[in-house]
This record gives structure tokens, C-alpha cells and sequence, in this order.
């Protein structure tokens, strides 16, 4: 009896095995319709073989914590109850979320145009599916957190933690967005919701993606969007009310003496600047918002290359991905004054390539919702999209996958550049920016690290960086200023117990800044109560047309960005490097050197190695992070 009762164990575990891969292989690349469909009767077999297979240990389970001691597998089998609960309550799980995926392949099918309107109804149907799942989920994730990882043999303990765990991180996400998602388009009885939209041009940058050139107001009820309007920020400053005072490099540098809304993301903590925002935004307009939402330039790139190009009125030729950052810096500049309509104002384009893209959203055409949804996943992931909501399930998942624009410092080293136009100047639209970071550890208790920023100016006119009245007549002739001196902000964040050692600040004289004060060469450590863990330095930085500025830092770091594990006797050494909203790919050249003795038993991926030292050549498309894992005799 004992042998068959083994054998019936064995063969459901084949199964079960046998079902994982097939679900496996429809996951392995990004899953089409017939997939999805095709995965609900494996989900449900493999149910079924679960519930069959605790039917057939039940008998034994109880035996699960006497064999805890057994050598290599006693922490599995002691884990088995908890292990058989985790995966059945997923499965269970999963199986809802199958259910709450039927109608909506049922409408694709139908070959209807699926718009936010019909997926909120879709949505709101299928409620009870995703309230199902969730309490099962959460079942789940109890047992997970029962399971001594530590315990487990190393097969199993990759398992989850490389194979599962990112899998219930993606699920939890799903399924926060899923039931928060009629609240979010205002189809719950909380009723419409109102969302402030930051338009961001990141030819004039700032520490959240651009300057804030216009405002835009969403409004969404039952998935249908009521309003959406757009006006220049500066039609938002009311002049009657008490305006907070600028940071004092807006004050010393622009001569901005108040914080107004187009100013308020000088912070580079997004939801720092969002709380400034959605204050300076209440002083003109009688009305809150329920999140606030900043998008730059390059996201129209990335949508229009998701539902190809739009008639935009007045624009003699389509908007493609290819030619909207043109149009856009074209349709700031002023036509000739006897072709200039009496109403025409520069940032009117943004109402008519709004309207334009919004029409297909709605439905007025065909939409490849696969790119699509790949080019706003793109635009999130390299920070061109910056979200914030009023909800507090929103609020956790976007804060998990990097979307909320915080500034977030890891265990290990913490780099971030965050560069500010304080010119007023497009200039950005013809800098480059080159970073090179370089890491001594072979010293492990008291490593260093330098930082080289080389930025070049290619504007095509050679012109003297004269500030003040010159600048304003250059602004005034142009009204699109791309080809002059640019005048930037430059800060860098490291984690706390960094030390600056030294720099190459740079001096500048009084008749190239706007109040005729000279700045000395200095580096500043700034105040920044608002994020944890991280300290910030800044220095102020003129790059002239046609040439190059290089600034230097030299940093102690803190010994911790070294740790030893005792367990496996490595030593590793992590680090995260933060991208900058409103940036492209800034290329980033990574070298770390070793003790001589060192023996590197887990570099980066594409790192080259020779002597004792790695060299890692990348860029800053999304966020950058590497583990180096080494001994030392």
C-alpha cells in the first residue's frame, strides 16, 4: 500500500511538473489571445492534480515537521504544508483571474474597438472575479511568508525566490490595479475623478522632466473622459495670492524671487514636487485633484509609435513618431508678423495634437493596443510618464515598479545626476551629457568612488554667454532659444555617509549671470529632508556654445556599500544608478577596481575584466543596477 500510494504522489507530481512547463511556455514571450485562452484549461487541470495530490498527503503531512533535521532535503519536506498551500491558493487564483480575462477575449474577438469607456464596463463586470482572487492571493502569501527560505535546499530556494517570488510581486501588482481601476475612471459611487496633467518640455530641463511649459486638466466618469483642457502655466499665476519663496538657487540664478507652479518640480523628489503642485495649482483654481500626472515630450514619440500617426488641425502633414518633436519646437516659433493670426499663441498646439491623440483613444481609428500598451510600459519604465494617485493600492504599486519619480536609495551605493536648465534656454535640445563612475574597493573598509560629468554644447551658432538684457533679446528674437550657452544646475545624489573629498567646481563671472553677481567655484551641500537616506551636493555649471565643461567629484563611501556575506565567504558590492526623468539614454561607463587578489566569482552582464579591474559600458535609458561578487583570500 506503501508503494502505491508513492506511485499515485509520483504521477501527480508529473503532472503537475508537466502543466508548470506548458504554462511556462505561453509566458516566455509576450502572450497573444489564443495563449491566454489556451492556459485556462491547463490552469484548471493543474487545480485539479493539486487538489488531488494534497488528497493523497493528507495522511502524512502531519509527519512535515518531524523531518525538519534530515540532512539536504528536511527543510522541504518540513515545508511541504506550506508549500501545497501556497501553490494551491495560487492556482486558485489564477484560475479567478482566467474567469475575470474571458469577456475581455470574448470583446477583442467580436472585433469591436476596444476604448477606456468599454474596458471600465469590461472591468466593472468582472469585479467579482478579481475580489475572489484577491482573497485567495492573499492566502497565498501567508503561506509564503511561513516558508523558512533559509531552510530550504538550494534547488528549492532558487524556486521561489528567483522563479516565484517575482511572479507574486506581479500578481499583487495586477491585481491592485484591477480593483482600483473603476475607482481611477471614475465609475464607483466616489464619482468622476479630476487629474492634473504636467506638460514638461525637456529641451529646458528640470529635475522631474522639464520645464512646466502647460497644465492640463483630465476628467473621467465611467471611463469617459468629460474634460480635457489645456493652458499655459504661467495663465495659472494669480498675483493677489502669497506665494511660497523660490529656492534660493531659483533666487540667485533666475532671480525668481516666488515659487510658482511652473517651478515646482525644482525638486527632484516627484512626490515632493507633486505636494507643491497640486498647493500652487489650488491658489488659482478652485477645485482639488486626485492625482497629479507628468508626462515630457518623448511620450508622445512613444505613443504615436503605439497607434501610429494623427491629423493634427493645422499642421500640414501627419504627426508621426518621427516628426512630433519637430512640429512641436516649429509651432512655438511665430510666424511672420503679417502672417501671424490675431489669436495665434505658441503653446495652442498642445489643445490640437491633445484632441488629435485622444480622438483615436476613443476609438476614431485602429489601435495595435499590444504596442501600445509596450510603448506606456516604455515610457513608465524610462521615466517619460511620472503618475501619482489618490488611491492607496495605486500608490503602492507604482512606488514598487519606480513609476512615482521617487528618489530611492538601496542598500549598497546610490548614484544620481539630476541636471536643472537654469538658463532660460532650450539648450537641452543640443547637450550632451557623458558619465563616468569609477569604484576603488581594494580597500574594503574604506572604499571611494569619483564621478566625471563631460557635457557638450553643440549648439551651431558661437555666440558670448552674455546674461541679462542680451540673453532677453536673444529669447525675445528667437522665442525658441536652442543654439546658445547653457547655464545648468548640476546636483548629485549619493546615500548617506557619503563624504566629498574634492571637485572641480567652476567659477563664473558676473557678466555672464543674470544678476551680475558673480559665483564663485563651489560645491554645495544641500538640505534634503524630504528623502531618506540620500544626500545631495550641487554646483552651478556654464557650458559655452561649441565646447565642452568636465566637472569632477571624489566621494569616501560609507563601508557598508561593501558586505560581506559569511555564509558563502563573498564579498559583494552593489549599485543602483538612478536615470533622471526627461533624459534619454545618457551613455555610462562603470569601472570597478578589485584587491590584486581578488578572484570575481559574479560580474555584470557585458562587464570586461582585466587585472584586477571591470569595466561596464551602458547608458541610462531606464535605472542601472549591478552586483559584483568576489573573494579575497
Amino acid at each position: 500500500m506503501g508503494g502505491l500510494k508513492a506511485w499515485r504522489t509520483y504521477t501527480l507530481a508529473e503532472k503537475i511538473q508537466r502543466n508548470i512547463r506548458e504554462l511556462q511556455g505561453l509566458t516566455v514571450s509576450s502572450p497573444q489571445i489564443q495563449d491566454i485562452q489556451n492556459a485556462g484549461p491547463r490552469i484548471e487541470a493543474l487545480r485539479r492534480d493539486l487538489g488531488s495530490l494534497r488528497q493523497e498527503t493528507k495522511p502524512f503531512l502531519w509527519l512535515a515537521p518531524l523531518l525538519a533535521q534530515l540532512p539536504v532535503h528536511g527543510g522541504d519536506l518540513a515545508a511541504v504544508p506550506d508549500l501545497l498551500d501556497l501553490a494551491e491558493n495560487l492556482t486558485i487564483s489564477a484560475s479567478e483571474l482566467f474567469q475575470a480575462a474571458r469577456p475581455g477575449l470574448e470583446y477583442l474577438e467580436s472585433g469591436k474597438a476596444l476604448n477606456p469607456s468599454a474596458l471600465t464596463q469590461l472591468m466593472i463586470q468582472v469585479q467579482p472575479h478579481f475580489t475572489a482572487a484577491r482573497k485567495t492571493f492573499n492566502r497565498a502569501l501567508v503561506s509564503r511568508d511561513k516558508i523558512d527560505i533559509q531552510r530550504l535546499s538550494p534547488e528549492i530556494r532558487d524556486l521561489i525566490t528567483r522563479d516565484l517570488d517575482p511572479v507574486l510581486t506581479l500578481m499583487d501588482d495586477g491585481l491592485s490595479v484591477a480593483t482600483s481601476f473603476p475607482r481611477l475612471m471614475g465609475a464607483t459611487a466616489e464619482g468622476p475623478k479630476t487629474y492634473l496633467l504636467l506638460i514638461q518640455n525637456e529641451d529646458e530641463l528640470r529635475p522631474t522632466g522639464g520645464f512646466i511649459s502647460a497644465v492640463g486638466t483630465l476628467v473621467v466618469k465611467d471611463g469617459r473622459v468629460v474634460s480635457l483642457t489645456f493652458e499655459d502655466s504661467y495663465a495659472l499665476d494669480d498675483w493677489s495670492k502669497p506665494y511660497p519663496a523660490a529656492p534660493w538657487q531659483l533666487r540667485h540664478y533666475m532671480d525668481i524671487p516666488v515659487l510658482t507652479l511652473h517651478d515646482s518640480n525644482w525638486f527632484a523628489n516627484y512626490p515632493t514636487a507633486v505636494l507643491y503642485a497640486e498647493y500652487l495649482y489650488a491658489l488659482s483654481r478652485s477645485h482639488s485633484v486626485d492625482g497629479v500626472i507628468a508626462l515630457d515630450q518623448h511620450i508622445l514619440v512613444l505613443v504615436l509609435e503605439g497607434i501610429g500617426p494623427v491629423e493634427v488641425e493645422g499642421a500640414p502633414y501627419p504627426i508621426t513618431a518621427d516628426n512630433v518633436i519637430a512640429y512641436m519646437r516649429s509651432a512655438k516659433i511665430p510666424p511672420p508678423l503679417e502672417l501671424r493670426p490675431r489669436d495665434w499663441h505658441r503653446k495652442a498646439f498642445i489643445n490640437k495634437i491633445g484632441s488629435a491623440v485622444l480622438k483615436r483613444f476613443l476609438g476614431e481609428g485602429d489601435i495595435r493596443w499590444n504596442a501600445l500598451s509596450v510603448s506606456l510600459l516604455d515610457a513608465l519604465n524610462e521615466r517619460h510618464l511620472l503618475l501619482q494617485f489618490d488611491d492607496a493600492s495605486m500608490t503602492k504599486v507604482i512606488a514598487r515598479r519606480g513609476w512615482d519619480g521617487a528618489i530611492t536609495s538601496t542598500d549598497g551605493d546610490f548614484l544620481m545626476i539630476v541636471d536643472s536648465n537654469v538658463g532660460y534656454t532650450k539648450s537641452n535640445a543640443v547637450l550632451a551629457t557623458n558619465l563616468f563612475y569609477d569604484v576603488d574597493l581594494t580597500n574594503r573598509s574604506s572604499p571611494a568612488a569619483s564621478l566625471t560629468v563631460v557635457q557638450t554644447n553643440n549648439a551651431s551658432d558661437t555666440i558670448p554667454c552674455v546674461a541679462g538684457g542680451e540673453l532677453e533679446k536673444n529669447i525675445a528674437e528667437q522665442t525658441y532659444p536652442i543654439d546658445l550657452c547653457y547655464w545648468g544646475y548640476l546636483r548629485t545624489y549619493k546615500m548617506q555617509g557619503t563624504k566629498l573629498i574634492g571637485a572641480t567646481p567652476h567659477a563664473i563671472p558676473a557678466s555672464q549671470m543674470i544678476l551680475e553677481r558673480a559665483v564663485p567655484a563651489r560645491v554645495d551641500t544641500l538640505n534634503n529632508d524630504e528623502i531618506e537616506k540620500v544626500q545631495a551636493f550641487g554646483t552651478l555649471v556654464l557650458v559655452p556654445a561649441g565646447e565642452t565643461v568636465t566637472t569632477h567629484f571624489q566621494f569616501a563611501l560609507p563601508a557598508s556599500v561593501v558586505f560581506f556575506d559569511p555564509d558563502s565567504q563573498h564579498t559583494i558590492y552593489r549599485l543602483k544608478v538612478q536615470k533622471q526623468p526627461g533624459t534619454l539614454a545618457i551613455p555610462l561607463t562603470i569601472q570597478l577596481a578589485l584587491p590584486r587578489n581578488a578572484t570575481v566569482i559574479s560580474a555584470p552582464y557585458g562587464a570586461t575584466q582585466w587585472e584586477n579591474k571591470l569595466s561596464l559600458v551602458t547608458d541610462l535609458r531606464k535605472d542601472v543596477n549591478i552586483e559584483l561578487i568576489f573573494t579575497i583570500p
